[in-house]
């Protein structure tokens, strides 16, 4: 099975909740390259998109909630930086249903070295954080 992005080790960070998210998200990640590899309709494409705009909210609303919680010093940063990835998945999948386009490849290329990019530098830097609060 063809993916764009492989999970391994070097992407966890030792916290059940958010490694099982990670994993889940380039999981839906991995689905839409292929679909969009394979041409896929139009319906089943748009349910594939809608899963990776919801589960990404879901999962970064999760960081966001833990650092609250936890009084995270680097919140604003870390949540500044969600939200510009919320707001280029936005403009990415505005394109595709308003134009009626194959998504660009230039999509999955921003998808695959934002996750493996944030999950290996800016999430690292919460895990002492975490792990103080009791997250493992």
């Amino acid at each position: 099975m063809k993916e764009l992005i492989t999970w391994s080790d070097k992407y966890n960070l030792g916290i059940s909740e958010i490694d099982s998210q990670h994993q889940k998200m380039i999981g839906i990640i991995n689905t839409l390259y292929r679909a969009i590899e394979a041409s896929t309709e139009k319906e089943e494409m748009s349910a594939i998109l809608q899963e990776l705009i919801d589960y990404a909210n879901f999962h970064l609303s999760t960081e966001e909630k833990h650092f609250k919680e936890f009084n995270y010093e680097d919140t604003v940063e870390h949540t500044k930086v969600h939200d510009m990835y919320r707001e280029r998945i936005s403009k990415f999948t505005e394109e595709y249903f308003n134009n009626a386009i194959m998504l660009p490849f230039e999509m999955m290329d921003f998808l695959s070295e934002w996750w493996t990019g944030h999950i290996q530098g800016m999430d690292r830097k919460y895990v002492p954080s975490f792990h103080e609060h009791g997250m493992k």
